[in-house]
Formats: C-alpha cells, structure tokens, sequence
C-alpha cells in the first residue's frame, strides 16, 4: 500500500487506540469516545504546535495511543464487546467509507476561502511541521484564524504526503463523531431510536445549509470551511453531555472538556457559541447533576460548573496570547499589525451606544452602519426571498422548529425534575440565540466593512453555525428524554417519522451526482489544469525561488489558488501596497495598468487593478525580490504598458510558448517550456 494512503490507517489505528483506552479504561462509552479522542488530539496539537514541536508532539501521540490502546486492549480483553454501539457503529463506518471513497475519488479544494485560508493552511502545516501562522506566504498579513481544524488534518496526515481529501477527510471524522454522540449510549435492543437519531445527524448540515435545488456541486460535506464543523461540534458537545447525564456507566464528566476545548478553537468569531454552550452545560451540571438531594455534592458540582467556563476561556486565551506575540513581529518586520476594533471593545461601545450613552469617535463614525445592520438583520430572520438559509425556509422558520422540538420533548417529559431540565435547555439556549445574534451584529456594525452591513455579506454561513448547534441541541434533549420519559414507543415513532422527513427532504434538494456522494471529475477541470502549470513552471525554477506573479482581472481567487499549489515557491503578493493616509493595504493579486488606463472605481473589479507607470512596476518587482515572473493571462493593456521591460516584448507569451520570465538586470527573459492546456 503506498504511504499515500498507508498514514491514514496508521492514524485511524492510533485513534482507536485512544477509543479503546477511554472506553475499557476510562468507562467512556464507544459511542462517545471518538468525540473525545479528537478534542484531546486537537489540544494536543495545538499546544505543540504553539510550542514548534509539531514533529516531535506527532510522535509522542502516536506512540501514546498506540500504547494506551494495546495497554487496554490486553488488560479488559475480557470486555471488549463494550467497543461495540450503535454509535461507535455509526463513526467507524462512516468514517472507514469515506476514508476509502475519497482516497479513490481524490476531492480538491475548490471554494474562495479555501484558497485564502483554510486549505493552505493545512498544506503548509503538513509540508513544513510548522503551524501556518509562523510560515511565509507571500503576503505580509499575519494569519490569525484558530488552527483546531488544521491540525486535525495535520494529525490524519501525519506519516504521509499532503492531499486535500485528507483535509476533507479529518473534518468529516470530527462530524461523524457528532452523529455518534447523538446517537450517544443507545443500545442495539434499541434500534427503534438509534436509526432516526443517526439519519438526523447525517441530514443536519444539509438540512440547515441548502435551501434551493442544488444544480452545482453542493459542498457541504466537501468544504474546509470551519462554519459547519463549528455547528455540529457545539451540538455534539450538548449531546455527549447528555448521554454522559442519562444513565449510569456511560463515562466520565470530564470527557465532556476537551470538546469544549477544541469548540473554542475552530473559528474567533464561533467562539460566542462555545461559551454559550458551555454556559448551559455549566448551567445544567450545577442545577441537575445530583441524585436526590440539590444540596448533596454542591462543592463539586460548582467547581465543575466553572471548569467547563474555564476549560474554552484557558483554550481561547492560549491561542490569543500566541497570536498576539506574532502579530506584534509582524508589525515591527513591516507588515500588518491590529488593523480592526477590538470585539470586546465593540460589545462594551456598542452596548454603550444602544443605552444611549456617549461613545468614543471611532465608534461613533459607524453608528449608522451598526444599525443599518440590525435593521437588515432583522429583516433577513423573517425574509423567505435573499436571506433564505435551510430547506424549510428562513431563520423564523427554524426557530420554530427548534422551540417545538423543545416543546414536544417537555410534553414526553416524566415528572416535575425532568420538565424543568428540559425548560433550562430550552430557555438557555433561546437566550444564547439573542446572545449570538447581538455579537454578529456588532461585527457588522463595528468590525466588517460598511458594505458587509448593507448586504449582510456571508451571514447565512454565520448564522447557521448556531442553528445547526442548537438543532442538535433540542434533538439531544428530545432523544434524552423519548429513552426515559412517558409514552416511549410513541416517541421513538415520532422520532422515526421525523428522520425519514428529513432524509426525504435532503434527497430532493440534494441530487446524489451534485453532491460529495456523486461528484464528477469535471469538477475539478480548472483545478487539474492549475495544477499542470504549476507543475510545468516547477521543471523550470529551484525550490527556493520566490515569483511575481501577473493576472490580468484576477479578484485574488487566482493568486490564492496558484499560491497553494507553488509551495514551497513562495508567490508574491504581486502589487501589495500601503496606502499612507488610513495606514491599510489595499488589494494585491497580479492586475496592473497604466494611470491613465485605471477603471473607474464604479466598474466591477477595477479595485484589483494596479495603475504603475512602466518605471513603477519595474521598481515593484525589482522590491519584491522576485527571481522569475509567472504571467498566467494577458490584456492587450499589460502588453502595451509593460511589454517593454520583457526581452521578447511578452511574445512567447501572447504565442502560449511560455508562463514564466526570468528577471535579470537586462530585462525579464523568456523561460523555453511546454505550456499545459
């Protein structure tokens, strides 16, 4: 088997390994061992990531949980059959399926903020053994986002070669362990209640991301954004605590923590819901978690009411600690520094602002675009038309749901103690909705830029984040209480009746061949012909050599697309500048033009146009450091503006002869290749 592959049974191996511990060891049930097995991988590597030690930490957890699965699986061999569950079932065999359907299938990134972000932060953190945040990319901005998806990924590929499947793969692996702590410690006999809980989990991020007839590719389970795993890992939280609180035997309170830890970790703007969502098992362990007196065990229920606050707060500040050191470098080398209003600085003024209280100036200035995006807000939680985000309708619509989930769930609850848990769940997490709404509203208003709140520029991607969370969150409840409530049989067909909607509806939204389960090889067209480029330009060039690169139109997709695939090359952020007055960047990529050529700022894309004189961008590439120019696309403009710095006048490239110039003090010369078409 080649080691392409080979890695991902070595980290499958040593994940069950880590299972098997906590589950004959530790009494953590099967189901909900692979949930906790991934957030002590994510904190682990997160913290040896901090530290530089990411080879050296890989080692170290691999060797532990190969160890520790071998310790326990020869000491309780006697009880293995305890590995085996309805949702252990479920995790490894959605988890080997995929494992093997997209190590055939070979799924690349293929979305804008892949390439930004999430994809190349992955590659260079398996390629270098470096977290991304301490590697150069080309572009003097320090890269901030958390790193709890990246180094999942980093761990599923840990002893072999990087290959985005694999990211797609680890991400998977984290929603998988969602669903199998949905299904939580539901036995076989009680397969009338395990199936459906399995089907929901399977169809809730479909369910609450898709809301028209998918006629492109869907990728919902074939994107490395961090929304949906963020959603689905703060309902898994809720649910594991659940099943933790719903018999005896199933684990371990603490289990609950590291996921609570790799929740405040996936991205800085989900980190509201991570501490909701720890607020109500905080809430819950304190209030409900005793036998039959409220008194009895309050010391200890307390202390662990404030340790789940503790655990995400400690994670959070770690990571802000870390980042605020590199970003302090960055600035004194000369790139970005805090470009951006504090958060918590904006929810300080923005309170202030509401109460009518005075604010300073900068917060002041964008009064207007705070409330604009309240008012649209407002607007797009009941719209069925441009705001529309799930397939049965706008933001009100869920909420609905959501509230009769909880309602049904009080309606099938046993007694007086049951109720008012089922009403704590319901109430807390309704008030962590309003929470979550106000903090992205003072984003819009005082953080994102004033066209982001007039359109509400991503805002069904923030907000069904939380939905997913608390979806999850009332069908955890619901299923809790169907296995210990009144009228049983009644509710696991309800529940039953419910899934089979539910898959029905994500059926006829989501064609099987526009989705990960059916995707075709065109797909990915444009991406394979990237890909033979960077791979003819490669032949050319050492890997140390750093390219400028020309783009004529590009909005910064294609910069960021060929930047992933070049590493280790470094490409420049070709035409990044600063401009003095308001201390920002403006756009870099690879489009430039004469003054006098410049768009008019009205025309669609001319922000991503560069007007240098022919002197200017020979000062710009000669700055840049650059060895070699990669010319990807040409306009009759660029040829006429700056083909006189080129030896061949830009002729080999306008002929399809050649994508690459070498920069010499005599002008850039042609590099003899075969162009890719």
């Amino acid at each position: 088997m080649s080691l392409q592959y080979f890695d991902l049974v070595l980290s499958f191996t040593a994940l069950f390994g880590l299972c098997a511990f906590l589950t004959l060891k530790a009494r953590l049930h099967s189901a909900l061992a692979p949930l906790t097995a991934l957030g002590i991988t994510g904190i682990w590597f997160t913290l040896v990531g901090v530290a530089d030690l990411l080879v050296a930490g890989g080692w170290v957890f691999y060797l532990a949980a190969w160890g520790l699965g071998a310790f326990a699986l020869v000491q309780k061999r006697s009880e293995a059959r305890r590995l085996l569950s309805p949702g252990a079932v479920v995790f490894w065999g959605l988890a080997i399926s995929f494992a093997v359907y997209f190590s055939i299938r070979q799924p690349m990134f293929h979305k804008f903020d892949e390439f930004s972000f999430w994809g190349p932060a992955a590659q260079m953190t398996s390629t270098t053994n470096h977290l991304y945040t301490i590697c150069e990319y080309g572009a003097p901005w320090q890269a901030t986002q958390n790193c709890g998806l990246i180094v999942l990924s980093y761990f599923v590929q840990f002893f072999g070669a990087f290959a985005p499947f694999k990211v797609y793969l680890a991400y998977d692996l984290l929603l998988f362990g969602c669903i199998a702590a949905l299904v939580g410690a539901i036995g076989f006999k009680n397969y009338r209640l395990a199936l459906p809980m399995a089907v929901i989990g399977w169809c809730t991020p479909w369910f609450f991301t898709v809301y028209a007839r998918t006629i492109y590719l869907d990728d919902t389970y074939m994107s490395t954004y961090g929304d949906v795993p963020a959603g689905m890992l703060a309902g898994g939280a809720v649910a594991m605590w659940i099943a933790l609180r719903s018999e005896k035997g199933t684990g371990p309170r603490w289990a609950v923590l590291p996921v609570l830890a790799l929740m405040a970790n996936i991205k800085d703007n989900t980190f509201p819901i991570a501490l909701i969502v720890a607020g109500c098992i905080a809430a819950d362990a304190f209030l409900f978690d005793y036998a039959a007196r409220w008194k009895e065990g309050l010391a200890r229920r307390f202390g662990f009411a404030v340790l789940c606050l503790a655990v995400p707060m400690a994670q959070y500040k770690v990571w802000s600690n870390y980042i605020a050191v590199l970003v302090q470098k960055n600035a004194e080398s000369g790139g970005t520094g805090t470009t951006s209003l504090s958060p918590f600085g904006a929810a300080l003024q923005g309170t202030k602002m509401l109460l009518g209280l005075s604010v300073p100036e900068e917060y002041a200035a964008r009064q207007e675009q705070f409330y604009t995006a309240m008012a649209n807000m407002w607007d797009a939680f009941f719209s069925s038309e441009k705001w529309t985000l799930s397939m049965i309708g706008p933001g009100v619509v869920v909420t609905v749901l959501i509230l009769v989930l909880f309602v049904i769930a009080l309606v099938f609850a046993k007694g007086m103690r049951q109720r008012l848990r089922v009403l704590c769940w319901m109430g807390l997490s309704s008030l962590g909705f309003v929470a979550y709404n106000y903090v992205l509203a003072l984003s819009y208003g005082f953080i994102f830029k004033p066209s982001q709140a007039t359109d509400l520029i991503d805002y069904s991607r923030y907000m069904y984040t939380y939905y997913i969370a608390w979806f999850l969150m009332a069908a955890a409840v619901l299923a809790w209480v169907v296995q210990t409530g009144r009228w049983r049989l009644l509710g696991q067909a309800g529940a039953l009746t419910f899934a089979c909607l539910m898959l029905v509806r994500v059926n006829m939204m989501v064609l099987p061949q526009m989705s990960v389960l059916g995707f075709s090889d065109a797909t990915f067209a444009d991406q394979y012909l990237i890909m033979e480029k960077v791979d003819a330009v490669k032949d050319e060039i050492d890997e140390d050599d750093r390219i400028f690169f020309v783009s004529q139109g590009d909005d910064g997709l294609l910069w960021f697309t060929y930047s992933c695939y070049f590493q280790p090359n470094i490409l420049d952020y070709s035409g990044w500048e600063k401009n003095e007055e308001s201390g920002l960047y403006g756009a870099g990529g690879g489009s430039f033009c004469l003054p006098e050529n410049m768009p008019d700022p009205s025309v669609e894309g001319a922000i991503y146009f560069h007007a240098y004189s022919t002197e200017d961008f020979a000062k710009a590439v000669a700055e840049s450091g650059c060895d070699y120019i990669f010319v990807d696309k040409l306009d009759a403009g660029f040829v006429a503006g700056y083909g006189s710095l080129f030896t061949d006048g830009l002729a080999a490239a306008e002929n399809g002869e050649t994508l690459l110039y070498r920069i010499t003090p005599d002008g850039y010369e042609p590099v003899a290749m075969e162009v890719p078409r």
